[in-house]
């Protein structure tokens, strides 16, 4: 085999006439079949990659729903205690004003302890 020719492959040359031998055909067949399997190798190869993918993106978005899912269910829940909050607070009389400020005074109270 002449390897720096054709990239280690015999290069086909026919005879006079334009034919080739049986033996130059046989080997060029054997040389297709090597290079088949090995791009059929490759073909596994992606399309391993390409589902994997499939399966990372899917796993994707079933986070990003359950996400917002739970994004949903907070929003709703903050909405209502903010609304019991102020029902309490007309409820009292006293503005939702008087009562954040107590909140407010109450945490840098704790803060103060807990620092000094």
């Amino acid at each position: 085999m002449n390897d720096s020719a054709g990239g280690g492959y015999r290069p086909a040359t026919p005879n006079s006439k334009g034919q080739y031998s049986d033996a130059v055909l046989s080997e060029l067949e054997n040389q297709n079949d090597a290079e088949v399997e090995g791009i059929s190798a490759k073909v596994k190869m992606l399309k391993d990659i390409t589902v994997a993918i499939g399966d990372e993106i899917r796993d994707s978005s079933k986070l990003a729903d359950t996400m917002n899912n739970s994004f949903d269910n907070t929003r709703v829940r903050l909405r209502g205690t903010m609304n019991r909050m102020l029902r309490m607070a007309e409820k009292t009389g006293v503005g939702w004003r008087v009562w954040l400020g107590f909140f407010a005074a109450v945490v840098v109270l704790f803060w103060y302890v807990w620092l000094f």
